[in-house]
């Protein structure tokens, strides 16, 4: 067996975040990545088949073991608990760069991650995968308890979400009320439960479930809220905690799908308050 391995500069500041965006599916699932550093090469435990006996059918996954030394290539398949994938590789393979080969694999893995993890998903994946499957009512009573053993504010945005779908209507209100106007902390939470983004995603809810007239509050106040930056590419309007422009179209069109006059009207509200630079560059309709 071998190691999967990114390259990275030895000087890079954050190897850790770098590899668990580069494997945010397998984050999202539970498993624990190891680095480590050696001759400037980042590596962690995700590994493939060596091409000895030219079989190039298989990869392995290999998750956390406490009977694996994560800092050496060399596994003793006998005491880790591995998983086989077929996969088709594609004629170019052996060109690929490094790089090139690994993003192949994560891909591979990602698209058939069911395939290879027969552990059962914890309760916050399980909820998501339920309301991704539009069983809704089944995840709000997951997101509740979860929500009610802590009252998180990302506890509370995904039992938000999954409330509109359920006709919870009062829980749907006090949630976003809590939320409307709230600012993470960037250094346990996302950026995406900031006030805007979770008007905006509440806006996209309400339209899903044909509220569409209650969106109509949430799109002027984006507007408004870009309005008063001179600045308003999507990387600037972001760290401020603000959706992008593009972001925010795609609520105009689900918000007035039925209305093609409004649409228009609301678009060139949008456009007149945003920059040169991000009406030729970063805004499409």
């Amino acid at each position: 067996m071998c190691f999967a391995y990114f390259k990275m500069n030895k000087f890079e500041k954050n190897p850790q975040k770098y590899i668990k965006e580069k494997c945010s599916f397998l984050i999202s699932r539970g498993y624990t990545l190891k680095t480590f550093h050696r001759n400037a090469e980042y590596c962690f435990n995700f590994y493939i088949k060596d091409k000895e006996n030219n079989d190039k059918n298989h990869i392995y996954f290999l998750w956390e073991n406490e009977y694996v030394d994560c800092t050496f290539s060399n596994v003793n398949t006998s005491e880790v608990n591995i998983k086989t994938l077929n996969i088709s590789y594609p004629p170019q393979f052996d060109l690929f760069t490094n790089m090139e080969k690994i993003n192949f694999f994560i891909d591979a893995v990602s698209k058939n991650i069911e395939t290879i993890d027969a552990r059962p998903l914890a309760p916050l994946n399980q909820a998501m995968k339920l309301s991704n499957e539009g069983k809704h009512i089944e995840a709000y009573s997951i997101f509740e308890k979860l929500y009610n053993e802590e009252k998180s504010a990302i506890n509370a945005f995904n039992l938000l979400q999954c409330s509109v779908y359920c006709e919870k209507i009062d829980v749907e209100k006090k949630l976003y009320e809590k939320l409307k106007c709230y600012t993470p902390n960037l250094k346990k939470e996302p950026m995406e439960l900031s006030g805007c983004f979770v008007r905006l995603y509440y806006g996209l809810n309400l339209c899903e479930v044909n509220r569409r007239k209650e969106a109509v509050e949430i799109v002027d106040y984006l507007i408004e809220v870009i309005s008063h930056y001179k600045i308003t590419d999507p990387t600037f309007l972001f760290i401020r905690g603000v959706p992008s422009a593009q972001l925010v179209y795609g609520l105009i069109k689900k918000t007035f799908i039925n209305d093609d006059k409004l649409l228009r009207i609301y678009k060139e509200k949008l456009m007149s308050v945003l920059d040169n630079y991000t009406i030729k560059y970063e805004f499409t309709e």
